[in-house]
């Protein structure tokens, strides 16, 4: 398998306090890997780094063999690369489904007044998108939620749908990213 994202002597220092100190990781297509350690040991710091939120004292990243290296966050959102935060922040007032959906908005291709008509068009991309955040949900093993408000779910679950809508965001970005450069 190739390597997907790869992390050289990565380094943050903020004065004094170094933060992350030569933070090295190679992570192979398909693979799932985690960072453990206690409390002020840098895990945060070393997400921020590698998503390009903080910028690197020193170090090199790569994602599949390019160089991305103080790259602007919203250029790493573009290929793929998100994070979660530590605190859950879903709409828990809203189905699983619903949570999902809204990532979507940024990739509709709708105006106003084909909602307002409920035009074809409206009710044609409405349907691709509700169908693609279902197999978001499948492929993350929440289909089975789709219609229980997200506060009702089991933290995990939460985190779960947490990441189907980072992973629904991420590829809506992407797309609406491609639309404005044509």
């Amino acid at each position: 398998m190739s390597v997907l994202l790869e992390a050289k002597e990565l380094t943050k220092q903020y004065k004094g306090l170094r933060a992350v100190a030569d933070y090295s990781v190679r992570i192979k297509q398909g693979e799932i890997r985690g960072l453990i350690g206690p409390n002020g040991a840098g895990k945060t710091t070393t997400f921020n780094l590698l998503t390009s939120l903080v910028k690197s004292t020193s170090g090199t990243i790569y994602f599949e063999g390019k160089d991305i290296t103080g790259i602007r966050p919203d250029q790493i959102a573009e290929m793929g690369i998100c994070r979660t935060f530590q605190n859950i922040r879903l709409f828990k007032n809203l189905t699983v489904l619903e949570n999902v959906l809204i990532a979507t908005q940024i990739n509709k291709n709708y105006n106003f007044l084909s909602v307002l008509l409920s035009l074809p068009s409206f009710l044609k991309e409405e349907k691709r998108l509700i169908n693609y955040s279902l197999e978001i949900l499948e492929t993350m093993g929440l289909l089975y939620a789709k219609d229980i408000k997200a506060r009702n779910l089991p933290y995990g679950q939460q985190r779960k749908l947490e990441i189907a809508r980072l992973w629904q965001l991420s590829q809506s970005f992407s797309c609406w990213m491609s639309r404005r450069q044509v």
